[in-house]
């Protein structure tokens, strides 16, 4: 499927897209902050210790359905 939008019409809905989220924060009465540093560390060291146990698991379930097997 082929996008047949012009690039212009790409950054024009981009630039709109910023001002909906600026208008929405003024109604919402909030501050538009980057994220800090320390809460992306935060967050990505839970998403790389969720991945970890999830595959430390996967490989568990393997090397011990491999030792139930490797006897037939």
């Amino acid at each position: 499927m082929k996008d047949e939008r012009k690039f212009k019409e790409v950054i024009h809905t981009i630039k709109g897209a910023e001002k909906d989220k600026d208008r929405f924060c003024k109604a919402a009465r909030i501050e538009r902050e980057p994220m800090s540093d320390k809460r992306l560390v935060t967050l990505l060291n839970y998403a790389v210790g969720t991945l970890a146990m999830v595959m430390g698991f996967a490989a568990l379930y393997m090397v011990i359905y491999f030792m139930g097997t490797s006897g037939r």
